[in-house]
């Protein structure tokens, strides 16, 4: 994790591979290695970039438990399996929990630590402050209905308190944009308003096809989503 937060030089890259912010961004964040940040690419707006494998079972790096041999983080094993009745170092991680927010418990998802939490709130008020509006990005899903079939699979374990800080945001984030899932999911929190929008891959999207968006931001506070392949194209 270190490493990936420092840069890794990989070759045909003029800059190394890292998870903290491009410096071209400017962006603020805790540190200027910190895996989470945000950034104002036009008057108006802020994006939020979350870590939501900050507190992770391979946080210490490596491949697929049971698969691959790995050094595991043992506080997040422990966290992870108190809540999954299955050894979740078997591929059968999930077997026999029904569709929902119990099942978010599987290795492939991670957590955010209380000190994310506060940034991200502390973001929030300040970009409320200065009239931005925001946008979150996270790659785990946040939301239990912007998980496909609402299965809960791909959704991150500690979203409730995510969620709490962004219902209670005087100017709740205008969209949230994950991955993870794979599949198409576009819902909205009742609560806050908050548009979850949940893309796919291009890894599985049929031959000849994509999986790829633009998203335009205007000055009115809305979002259009341009897709293309399997991405379908919104107004937010």
């Amino acid at each position: 994790r270190k490493e990936m937060e420092d840069g890794i030089p990989l070759p045909g890259l003029k800059v190394p591979f890292r998870t903290s912010a491009p410096p071209a961004l400017d962006a603020e964040a805790p540190s200027k290695t910190s895996s989470y940040y945000s950034f104002s690419p036009a008057d108006g707006w802020r994006v939020c970039v979350l870590d939501p494998y900050e507190i992770s079972i391979m946080s210490h790096g490596g491949g697929r438990p049971g698969v691959d041999e790995v050094t595991l983080e043992p506080g997040a094993v422990s966290w992870c399996q108190e809540n999954n009745p299955n050894d979740i170092t078997k591929e059968d991680f999930a077997r026999g929990i029904p569709p929902g927010e119990a099942r978010r418990w599987v290795p492939l998802n991670g957590a955010v630590s209380e000190q994310q939490l506060i940034w991200l709130e502390e973001t929030l008020e300040l970009a409320s402050k200065k009239n931005e509006e925001t946008i979150i990005l996270s790659h785990v899903v946040l939301l239990p209905e912007a998980t496909p079939g609402q299965n809960g699979l791909t959704l991150l374990w500690n979203y409730d308190k995510v969620l709490q800080v962004l219902r209670s945001a005087e100017r709740p984030p205008t969209a949230v944009l994950c991955g993870h899932a794979h599949l198409m999911v576009n819902s909205r929190d009742q609560v806050s308003g908050t548009h979850h929008v949940t893309l796919p891959t291009p890894v599985e999207a049929n031959p000849g096809s994509d999986a790829c968006a633009v998203v335009e931001a205007f000055s009115n506070g809305l979002l259009k989503i341009r897709g293309r392949g399997d991405v379908l194209s919104s107004t937010l």
